[in-house]
């Protein structure tokens, strides 16, 4: 059974006794499944002093007392102490609500319910979303064991090497950190869920190698291809290349429609299909799989192009999506062995297996 630990943030008496006993309407239904407990805070003050990362969701009133600011208050104390829980606004005052990417849900007061607000959070709570990246969660978990393990134990050798430059010590830090966490999925044999092979939006505009490109003037897409080494921005502020080497983007019901095209046999278009989506094949397509942020299509590696930087700039928006780096390595080593299939020349063999010796041998 899990359990699901929830903050209310709420001056009314009447609101929390609907709350409580909302809990218990819950609990009752969800018995052996799920538990909810829950802590209240009842004035700004109480809210700011209770917040840390133990919560898995939090429900909030944007009126606390006399602050008619309270609540946008205390999502945005949730941000800047790095709380990381998704918040729920249940007010009179909707309109008020600051936006904010942790607010998941607004309702006036009086509809819906708080049962209904416990399911959404449950919801999120079952994905394991606030168990990995909540304050108790496995990444801060494991972050401090890599830090008391792997990192603090070579302090001597880190402090040499921040005597000369700090910041890119701390890069590196982040790197080796990193590499540290990635460990916990080395063993994984899971298959993974199409949103994975993606990141978005990118923590920043570079253009890398997997960034999924759009043009400005079409819907026209495009994979940036250049290896990673000529992408990277130098001291003088410039990328190794001149070009940008980019794969357009094929709509996949164009491509599945061609694959298929002259298949009778249901068995067999099944098998053509676990070939193209599997990316099995070894002619010239790579599948992008279709997210709700992506239409996903088919990687021609057929269809090259390259334009110069300048070009790439007032032709194509800053990518809204970059392919993740696992899913990088497996296309450019698909890429890099379409083209690497340029075939043996003929030879001509004969006057070797058929030399004068063996002409007069014995044909026994």
């Amino acid at each position: 059974m899990s359990d699901l630990k929830i903050l209310l943030v709420e001056d009314s008496e009447d609101q929390q006794k609907i709350f409580a006993d909302s809990v218990n309407v819950f609990n009752d239904k969800n018995k052996d499944i799920c538990a909810v407990t829950f802590e209240v805070a009842k004035s700004l003050s109480e809210a700011m002093s209770k917040i840390d990362g133990s919560f898995d969701g939090a429900i909030v009133d944007l009126k606390l007392g006399d602050d008619d600011e309270g609540g946008n208050t205390v999502v945005r104390q949730f941000s800047e102490t790095l709380t990381r829980v998704p918040v729920i606004f249940v007010t009179g005052f909707v309109d008020l609500v600051e936006d904010h990417p942790s607010i998941i849900h607004k309702r006036a007061r009086g509809s819906e319910s708080y049962e209904t607000d416990l399911n959404m959070l449950k919801g999120i709570s079952d994905t394991g979303l606030t168990r990995i990246m909540g304050g108790r969660g496995i990444i801060e978990k494991t972050l401090s064991r890599v830090f008391l393990e792997n990192l603090l134990p070579y302090k001597n050798k880190w402090v040499s090497y921040g005597e000369t430059d700090s910041s890119r010590t701390e890069k590196a830090l982040l790197r080796h950190a990193l590499s540290h966490l990635l460990q916990l999925l080395d063993d994984d044999g899971d298959r993974c869920f199409p949103e994975e092979v993606y990141l978005t939006p990118p923590l920043t505009d570079k253009i890398r190698t997997g960034s999924v490109v759009k043009e400005k003037t079409s819907d026209q897409r495009f994979v940036v291809m250049n290896p990673a080494c000529d992408l990277v921005i130098r001291d003088n502020g410039n990328c190794k290349t001149d070009r940008i080497l980019l794969v357009e983007i094929e709509k996949e019901d164009d491509v599945v429609g061609l694959a298929l095209d002259g298949i009778q046999k249901a068995d067999k278009k099944k098998n053509k299909l676990r070939t193209l989506f599997g990316n099995n094949h070894t002619d010239y397509y790579h599948w992008l799989p279709k997210t709700d942020f992506f239409s996903g299509g088919f990687l021609n590696f057929r269809k090259l192009s390259t334009i110069t930087k300048d070009e790439f700039g007032e032709k194509f928006q800053a990518p809204a999506v970059q392919i993740s780096p696992s899913f990088v390595k497996d296309m450019v080593a698909r890429f890099s062995a379409y083209y690497a299939r340029q075939g043996q020349p003929d030879i001509d063999f004969e006057h070797f297996i058929n030399p004068p010796a063996v002409q007069t041998g014995n044909s026994q």
